[in-house]
């Protein structure tokens, strides 16, 4: 049997339609499982129509592993097939292309898929699945190393040594129950893969095995994710820190020096004639010479060139992500690009936050302010 697990908490209309595609699959023995987390709207009486098998658990009991244990621990099936409320197989086949490889050699540990933005994604969450793709999609079987190392020092380079993914991936019970989920805030499914392949196991990356998934997210929910998932992600990948540790002062004011230039920047698009082909904020000198430093061996000097580093590495992050979306897209219309910006500026200051907090947790406690802003993107 092939149980397909999904964590739920206000999984919206679109619900009922992902959950009719996995129960469609042409598996000869399937079953749905369900763990809730606090739903108001229809998700737990979708799911009772359907024919889950469900459990629900109050908001603070959610964990990203933890309760991904519980839906393991809750199946029948001895293949565990994990997605999100949000993902849609993309044909009837979807499931049964994840676990054949499984059922072709008993080698293999777990095999994952692959996202496709959903029809309606907009132009960021577009972007966003297929620069994911990009980045995990380097090799499509992970072998196991007895000695894994890291040997990149960035964030990209460490992804493709442990790209594994449970939007789309199916496990088998006995390598789960063996190496369970660990209990993180955020990226479980990278930090299980680095597990996995540490510990000698086979990993594979089906990309005919295809979901719809993209978010069109809200602006508090891109800052809020970016601070989630770049935090969890230092920490499972053990980078080193990025940023060097700052008073509330300078963080504040190259915050706001950086808001000011996304608003300057938001003011030029009125002027600048259709279609956009170039999203940049300015940087200084120093910029370019810390931007230097990092590329040598002595990476470690440029966090003590501390003159505009918050507002420099801000407005450096933001030109990054910007030019690999408008190299993605080639061009926006003037809307588009007012969104881009907005969405882009979020997320480029969740990911500063997330090394920020990250660099001081790995010398010092937390400052008070830091603490908040920590607390109130907590997941729940």
């Amino acid at each position: 049997m092939v149980s397909v697990c999904i964590p739920t908490k206000n999984a919206g209309a679109e619900f009922a339609r992902n959950l009719r595609a996995w129960r469609g699959q042409r598996i000869d023995e399937l079953e749905l499982v369900v763990v809730d987390s606090g739903s108001r709207d229809t998700t737990v009486s979708t799911a009772q129509q359907l024919g889950a098998h469900l459990v629900t658990i109050s908001p603070r009991e959610f964990n990203y592993g933890e309760t991904r244990n519980l839906l393991a621990r809750q199946a029948r099936g001895n293949l565990l097939a994990f997605t999100v409320q949000s993902a849609r197989p993309v044909n009837n086949f979807t499931l049964g292309e994840l676990i054949r490889p499984l059922r072709q050699s008993a080698r293999l540990a777990a095999v994952t898929g692959k996202q496709i933005p959903h029809p309606d994604a907009d132009v960021v969450a577009h972007w966003e699945v297929e620069h994911h793709n990009t980045v995990i999609g380097q090799s499509s079987f992970l072998r196991p190393h007895a000695r894994f190392s890291f040997f990149r020092n960035d964030l990209p380079g460490r992804l493709r040594a442990a790209p594994f993914d449970n939007v789309c991936c199916a496990i088998r019970r006995e390598v789960l129950e063996a190496l369970p989920f660990a209990a993180v805030e955020a990226a479980e499914d990278v930090e299980w893969g680095l597990r996995a392949l540490r510990a000698g196991h086979r990993l594979l990356r089906n990309p005919v095995a295809e979901v719809y998934h993209s978010h069109n997210y809200q602006p508090y929910q891109r800052l809020r994710r970016a601070f989630l998932v770049r935090r969890a992600t230092n920490r499972i990948l053990e980078l080193p820190p990025m940023v060097p540790l700052l008073d509330q002062e300078e963080i504040l004011q190259g915050v706001g020096a950086y808001a000011g230039a996304l608003s300057v920047l938001h003011t030029e698009l009125e002027t600048i004639p259709e279609p956009v082909r170039r999203l940049r904020l300015p940087t200084s000198a120093a910029h370019w010479a810390r931007r230097g430093l990092r590329r040598t061996a002595f990476h470690r000097l440029a966090l003590r060139f501390r003159h505009d580093f918050v507002c420099d590495h801000l407005c450096g992050g933001f030109n990054a992500i910007a030019r690999s979306l408008l190299g993605f897209h080639g061009s926006l219309s003037r809307a588009q690009a007012h969104y881009a910006v907005l969405q882009l500026g979020l997320q480029t200051l969740g990911d500063f936050l997330g090394d920020y907090a990250y660099a001081v947790e790995t010398t010092t406690a937390l400052p008070d302010w830091l603490e908040e802003i920590a607390a109130s993107v907590a997941p729940g």
